[in-house]
């Protein structure tokens, strides 16, 4: 005598454990990505204020050196962002700037950037003014006359947008 067999739900009502697990880890990829846009957008609504001078264009007339002038400019990042220093001897040297020299200098951390202009050109330094976008000029004299300008970068500066380049 045999007896009957358990009934067995049929196949078309049960799911199998792969297919659960698949439909978990998507869940879990479309909540993170989710939290990911989610993030971007109330960084980007939330951006903080643009620089107190507007960032001039390499081909602002008025913020490049003078044609047959060398300006000579030293470049020092006061920050704690690396390779600030750099970014910005980049961006004088396209508004026609000599930046012979640039470099960190954390001893003394700056909120603000700071131009120190050492030969008096008072028109010189409005136009480096106007290429960084920010900044405030000092005069100090330099009897050694290595370079024309000094700028300490603090963070008040940010960085043009740079095209992407793939």
């Amino acid at each position: 005598m045999s007896l009957p067999l358990p009934a067995r739900p049929s196949d078309a009502t049960t799911i199998p454990r792969r297919s659960r697990k698949t439909r978990w880890i998507t869940l879990a990829v479309l909540l993170t990505m989710g939290a990911g846009a989610l993030g971007g957008w109330f960084r980007a609504t939330n951006a903080s204020e643009p620089p107190t001078l507007p960032q001039a264009a390499p081909t602002d007339t008025a913020a490049r050196a003078p044609t047959g002038a060398r300006i000579k400019v030293r470049v020092l990042n006061t920050t704690t962002t690396s390779g600030l220093a750099k970014r910005v001897a980049l961006v004088l040297r396209d508004f026609g700037y000599d930046v012979v020299d640039f470099d960190s200098d954390r001893r003394t951390p700056r909120g603000s950037t700071l131009i120190l202009s050492h030969t008096g050109h008072e028109d010189w330094a409005r136009r480096l003014r106007r290429a960084l976008g920010t900044g405030s000029v000092e005069q100090r004299a330099d009897s050694l006359r290595y370079v024309d300008f000094t700028v300490f970068v603090g963070s008040d500066w940010k960085a043009p947008a740079q095209p992407f380049r793939p």
